[in-house]
């Protein structure tokens, strides 16, 4: 029996997609406690069906095996007993997927070398049945078996199937086939873990309502990736490839400050020492990096990395440590804030911009770079100052700033037209509620309004529901979550209210987005190293390289969420 046998699809319920988990889970015990049992209409089914079944111990790749045969109980046990053959009497399975085959197209190609019409995270793929070969989606993407131009990768296939000599010389004689007989085939897939059983699309589950607890776990989850990620030094590992267990050779202090920023977020609703002591070796790392500058202006400072200076490594770096202070009462930084803050005010022009975002140290060349993001950054870094040190100069710095890029930068576009800096709106929430000019609270809405309009509500994919751009990435989905929550807040706390329902919808549709791209057990578990990646979140659904800053700004997002859903209240965060 192969995939051209598959002539009609299995409806499942979701009682009985648990009880065929449960049913295998038993079987191969994974610590259930329920009891291995299949329903009577799956056990009366009599159509051809196919099955695979991937187990991992939790800590080495998920081990891939199927299974075929007349009804699905067939097949399972079928798959069982070919798993059970293939492992040790040793190894302990921890986790479980269940792929069972729904809908499969037979296609005819020339050769092996023609790209496929296939979206790899979607389709499995399957060649003919004397080779015994066939992939599922999730070994197609974390294997690179079909790259994303959808071709295969021959070296990666034969890498693949080196321990299983026989499909690997199948696989050696189909590349030399004059014509190729392939099949594509979307399959029910089904997680557990002997406690829960989750339906899956792509590799991961979906969420639809959202519970607060859930997004405390997952923020949880964020945070304990980036403590492991943190050397004994403070520097993080900021740049990690899942799929090849790799770490490449760069850095960028800017998002260190973030990460920290976002460290101290999380520790101030956990209160977990863990956290607290990685913050703190992440502020050691960072500050020699802050060197003095000579300007007109006494004690201003300034982050260096690799001979550059950059406005948004100032305030980023200013933020995390009044956070600091903020939470622990600690005020042996409050000097290097303050001159953190002073070099800021250097840089800003009499009309409010800031002439400088990026410039060499100690040469003082300036760059022609400009950020779309730093002023905003600037402006959240002077109230953050202001609230440790209520000197109106502070104020003074942020209001200017605000006004230049309300009235000058942004003064004559439409909304679609706006960036989307969710810093902007950070700083316009805290600037509004000491200063309050209307410009502040009408261009936070006008900004949301942007955000909400371009947002993903009925996209070409089920799982790119709520998020930003086609296809869809994580942090930039995440940061836009970020303004919105500060958007929000002035909404509700200055009597918008229809429009913070909107903003609160707009939240939840991205946040469930984002939820699907943090590495879960069921989607490390195809990744040779699976602890290591899991808690962070990957740049999109399809990309599984994990940034500091990708991980950063879910954590942020999802804590403004859990904080409304929580407590109902709008704190300055």
């Amino acid at each position: 029996m192969w995939f051209d046998d598959i002539q009609h699809s299995l409806a499942i319920t979701p009682s009985e997609g648990k009880a065929i988990a449960n049913f295998v889970a038993a079987v191969i015990s994974l610590d259930s406690q329920t009891e291995a049992k299949l329903p009577t209409t799956l056990r009366e089914d009599n159509l051809p069906r196919i099955v695979f079944l991937s187990v991992s111990d939790s800590h080495t790749p998920a081990q891939v095996t199927l299974g075929a045969g007349i009804g699905v109980k067939i097949a399972l046990e079928q798959a069982i007993a070919n798993l059970q053959a293939r492992l040790s009497t040793e190894y302990q399975p921890r986790w479980l997927k269940i792929d069972i085959v729904q809908d499969v197209v037979a296609l005819e190609r020339l050769n092996s070398v023609y790209p496929l019409r296939q979206e790899r995270s979607l389709y499995g793929l399957a060649f003919e049945q004397q080779s015994g070969i066939a992939f599922l989606p999730e070994e197609l993407l974390a294997y690179t078996l079909l790259n994303q131009e959808q071709r295969l990768q021959p070296k990666n296939i034969t890498k693949y199937l080196n321990s299983r000599p026989l499909q690997a010389q199948e696989y050696q004689r189909l590349q030399n086939a004059q014509r190729l007989r392939i099949y594509r085939f979307r399959s029910t897939s089904l997680f557990t873990d002997g406690k829960e059983v989750v339906g899956m699309y792509r590799g991961h589950r979906l969420f639809s309502r959202i519970e607060s607890e859930e997004l405390l776990t997952a923020a949880v989850a964020g945070g304990q990736y980036l403590s492991r990620a943190l050397s004994s030094e403070g520097k993080f590992v900021y740049s990690y490839r899942p799929k090849k267990d790799e770490v490449p050779d760069k850095y960028n202090i800017l998002r260190h400050a973030g990460t920290i920023y976002a460290m101290l977020e999380l520790y101030e609703v956990t209160r977990e020492t863990e956290l607290l002591q990685g913050v703190q070796r992440g502020i050691n790392y960072l500050l020699p990096l802050i060197q003095p500058y000579p300007t007109a202006l006494d004690n201003a400072s300034c982050v260096v990395e690799k001979g550059y200076i950059k406005l948004g490594g100032n305030a980023l770096a200013a933020i995390a440590l009044a956070k600091y202070i903020e939470l622990t009462n600690d005020q042996q930084y409050l000097p290097i804030i303050l001159s953190l803050g002073r070099w800021i005010q250097t840089v800003q022009s009499k009309t409010g911009k800031f002439l400088v975002h990026k410039q060499s140290y100690p040469e003082g060349r300036v760059s022609e770079f400009v950020s779309d993001y730093y002023p905003g950054e600037a402006i959240l870094a002077m109230m953050r100052i202001y609230a440790l040190d209520s000197k109106a100069t502070w104020l003074d710095t942020a209001e200017a700033a605000a006004k230049y890029l309300i009235k000058v930068r942004d003064g004559n576009l439409r909304d679609s037209q706006l960036t989307q800096d969710h810093w902007l709106l950070y700083g316009l929430n805290e600037l509004y509620r000491h200063r309050a000019n209307p410009l502040y609270l009408n261009h936070a809405l006008r900004l949301a309004n942007s955000i909400i309009q371009s947002q993903n509500r009925r996209p070409q994919e089920l799982d790119w529901q709520g998020s930003f751009s086609q296809p869809p990435r994580s942090t930039p989905t995440a940061t836009r979550m970020e303004g919105l929550y500060a958007a929000y807040q002035l909404a509700k706390d200055f009597g918008h209210q229809e429009e913070a329902q909107a903003i609160f919808e707009a939240m939840q549709l991205g946040i469930a987005f984002q939820l699907q791209t943090q590495f879960r057990a069921e989607s490390v578990m195809y990744l040779p190293n699976p602890q290591r990646a899991l808690g962070g979140f990957h740049r999109s659904l399809t990309n599984f390289e994990i940034r500091i800053d990708y991980v950063q700004h879910n954590i942020s997002s999802i804590l403004g969420l859990f904080t409304e859903l929580k407590f109902g209240i709008s704190p300055n965060r």
